[in-house]
């Protein structure tokens, strides 16, 4: 087992139960021989296909198992488990496809009015990680834009019948442009969503500015025929990291991003990448990210990469991770405390700790449209998130 889960301590958390195996070694990108051999193995065991089911599709990993049952397993399942599977995975299938025409008809009309855009996560990292659109669930779209087009941007948005958030206006607009790193467009009754970024994180929870580097690093990529610029992978994997961080890994199919995009990459430069999140001081996070893609995916990374990532505080919250990952097939939303604690945890400096402290308390659009204020009053703002976000109880972010 050492090649397929080579991390002892995160492979005896996350085996508990077979189920949980089986469904790692499904979602890998592109088994090999010893993991074929292991789902064998694990095919004989009783399974509990009704609770595989569940926890796969908890952790968004519904296309990437069904695709994994079809190509080593594909009698194993009882008949009506593989038709839920294969009913879903049509389904993903095409919302994929429409999100991706979308897509292209928002950067072809972006690119018309003189706005640059960079597709992220959604259907581009589905094809930069699984070469397959239909692989990665994703439901709404991502863009990033730099930061003095997000006006126009949105014009163009707005031109399509998106609408912005009900209430804000433009002086909340202004506030959010600094604060903030997004702004959410939605249409058909919420149905389709355009989230519109200008970082792919706040500066207060971790500072990873894209600039004009990131533009000149964007390979181009194939969707309905027509080309779209994305992120680098270099980019985009520190973006994940980040990103799984800010939510605590709390869905599996964000590990797996991680390791299919490091294995479909095997030119990834890994230099430039550690470079980066050094300077940008969130070399935890990183670290966290390819500990566990390596500890569940048993992802290849260079020695000296791998030996970045045995870190006591990293062991730690990946074993953390883990354990909440596979504590069962219904979601269990973390607590404020647990999200403040982990994040805290996930840095390695005061001031990078004060910083998220300070992020934490950043009014959001929500804030912002739960209580209309004067433009003169936007400080109240600040003292008007505390009680919300006590209210909320929940994810701080």
């Amino acid at each position: 087992m050492s090649e397929l889960f080579p991390d002892p301590e995160l492979y005896k958390l996350a085996t508990r139960r077979p189920e949980n195996e089986l469904l790692l070694l499904c979602t890998r990108r592109g088994g090999d021989a010893e993991a074929a051999s292991r789902l064998r193995e694990l095919a004989r065991v009783e399974i509990d296909w009704d609770y595989l089911y569940r926890l796969a599709r908890r952790h968004a990993v519904l296309p990437l198992m069904y695709r994994g049952l079809e190509e080593s397993m594909p009698d194993a399942a009882p008949a009506e488990t593989r038709e839920r599977l294969r009913g879903k995975f049509r389904e993903q299938a095409t919302r994929n496809t429409l999100l991706a025409g979308e897509l292209v008809r928002v950067a072809r009309l972006f690119g018309a009015a003189g706005v640059g855009s960079l597709a992220y996560k959604g259907p581009a990292l589905a094809v930069q990680a699984y070469g397959d659109l239909a692989l990665r669930r994703f439901i709404d779209l991502d863009i990033l834009v730099r930061r003095g087009d997000v006006a126009r941007a949105g014009e163009q948005l707005l031109s399509l019948g998106y609408s912005k958030p009900e209430g804000l206006n433009a002086s909340q607009e202004r506030f959010l442009l600094r604060r903030q790193h997004n702004l959410a467009f939605s249409r058909d009754g919420g149905k389709l969503t355009v989230e519109l970024h200008w970082e792919v994180s706040p500066a207060s929870f971790a500072s990873v500015p894209l600039g004009d580097g990131a533009w000149e690093r964007a390979p181009t990529l194939t969707l309905h025929g027509a080309e779209v610029k994305c992120l680098a992978p270099e980019d985009l994997l520190l973006a994940l990291a980040v990103h799984g961080t800010k939510h605590l890994w709390e869905r599996l199919a964000w590990v797996c991003d991680v390791a299919a995009l490091i294995d479909s990459h095997p030119g990834l430069d890994w230099d430039f990448v550690l470079g980066r999140a050094r300077a940008s001081r969130v070399e935890r996070m990183f670290r966290l990210a390819l500990r566990l893609a390596r500890g569940l995916y048993g992802t290849r990374l260079p020695d000296g990469v791998r030996a970045e990532t045995h870190d006591p505080a990293v062991t730690a919250l990946a074993s953390e991770v883990t354990s909440a990952l596979f504590a069962g097939a219904e979601y269990e939303p973390a607590g404020f405390a647990r999200n403040v604690s982990f994040n805290m945890r996930a840095r390695g400096r005061l001031r990078e700790r004060a910083a998220y402290l300070r992020h934490i308390f950043t009014p959001t659009d929500g804030d912002l449209t739960a209580v209309r204020l004067p433009a003169g009053m936007a400080f109240l703002y600040y003292f008007l998130r505390p009680v919300r976000l006590a209210l909320k109880g929940g994810d701080p972010h």
